[in-house]
């Protein structure tokens, strides 16, 4: 094999590699808030006690009311700019700024793409705590795909609060690449334009009954978990990303997003993470514990007018250090296309004997 990596500026595995295990360091800037919370489940039109109400988290075993798990990584982020730094706002043409927790690894690729996610959560997040955390580049593989040439950069980030406890861990794989013309791009549907025209009628969320609980016991492998979905518009999918902090154009600027091959704005990977955070609380109750979301592995993008379904079924059960767990698919699709991603995740339950 090579040793180059197609690209503009020619660039070496062997350039790549001297960052294999480099640790990089961060903190997040903000403090996590109860306003950041609600934002976020706002976008999801989603209520949940143990999220809005220090009573009813702590009669659940929480300090007071506690974060979603799947923001972790919100309170994670470095400042877009600090005072001090130059403008990062410039002409026509510049590179936009990075959001995010990111690898500071130089590259000459144009377009980058999520490939695939995971998470593992240890300690909850409450309003007041700070996050910082290490992360660092693990795996490197070169790859020509439909889209382009470019590289596959797997990244593993740990994520403590300021007074030392370990919150979460999360791998991380992006694809890295230059976009090949004659490969095959997704915008090749008419425009989307006027009124959007959903793919099913909006959802109606049932009111959900917190009081109920689910015990491991109550669980049988191949057991289906009601899914719960989001119809996608542009207003929600802008709404989703802000909360975020994601300001990436390909989830707010059609002209970007289809300069880079894409039919439309497309939903965040966060989004995504949250969906199957909520389908999954609704059915677990508010004793029940969402320890490992992924790996995720994405297929397909979601665009303005789509509607997400997420979807689960129980694939294992056990009983480990005298707590239920258990082991579920998970996988999102649309009507119109679909299965989009799919992945895995682990929870905890109460037993009924203990």
């Amino acid at each position: 094999m090579s040793n180059q990596i197609p690209g503009p500026k020619n660039q070496s595995l062997d350039d790549l590699s001297a960052y294999l295990g480099r640790e990089f360091a961060f903190e997040g800037v903000d403090e996590v808030t109860r306003s950041d919370i609600r934002r976020k489940l706002e976008v999801h039109c989603f209520y949940c006690p143990i999220h809005y109400e220090e009573d009813a988290a702590k009669a659940h075993g929480y300090r007071t009311l506690v974060a979603p798990n799947t923001m972790t990584s919100l309170w994670a982020m470095p400042a877009y700019w600090s005072p001090g730094e130059p403008m990062f706002f410039g002409p026509p043409g510049q590179s936009e700024k990075v959001g995010g927790v990111q690898l500071d690894i130089p590259t000459s690729y144009t377009n980058t793409v999520n490939a695939e996610t995971q998470w593992e959560f240890f300690e909850p997040v409450y309003p007041g705590d700070r996050l910082r955390g290490i992360r660092k580049l693990v795996d490197i593989k070169p790859r020509r795909t439909r889209v382009g040439d470019g590289v596959f950069l797997t990244g593993e980030t740990t994520i403590w609060k300021q007074t030392g406890e370990l919150v979460a861990t999360n791998r991380n794989t992006g694809y890295h690449y230059n976009e090949n013309p004659d490969g095959a791009k997704e915008l090749q549907a008419a425009p989307i334009v006027g009124p959007l025209a959903p793919e099913s009628p909006p959802e109606r969320v049932p009111a959900v009954d917190w009081s109920h609980q689910r015990y491991l016991e109550d669980l049988t492998v191949g057991e289906q978990v009601p899914s719960h979905q989001v119809w996608l518009t542009y207003q929600r999918i802008m709404m989703g990303a802000a909360a975020d902090r994601m300001f990436s154009s390909m989830h707010h600027n059609r002209d970007y997003a289809r300069e880079a091959g894409l039919a439309d704005i497309i939903f965040n990977t966060k989004g995504y993470e949250l969906l199957a955070e909520i389908t999954l609380r609704k059915w677990i109750g508010l004793d029940g514990r969402l320890k490992r979301l992924g790996p995720f592995r994405m297929s397909q993008n979601s665009y303005p007018g789509d509607t997400v379904i997420c979807r689960a079924r129980v694939i294992g059960t056990q009983v480990l250090d005298r707590q239920g767990i258990a082991s579920l698919e998970i996988w999102y699709e649309t009507p119109r296309k679909g299965e989009m991603a799919r992945g895995e995740a682990v929870i905890g339950l109460p037993l009924r004997r203990h």
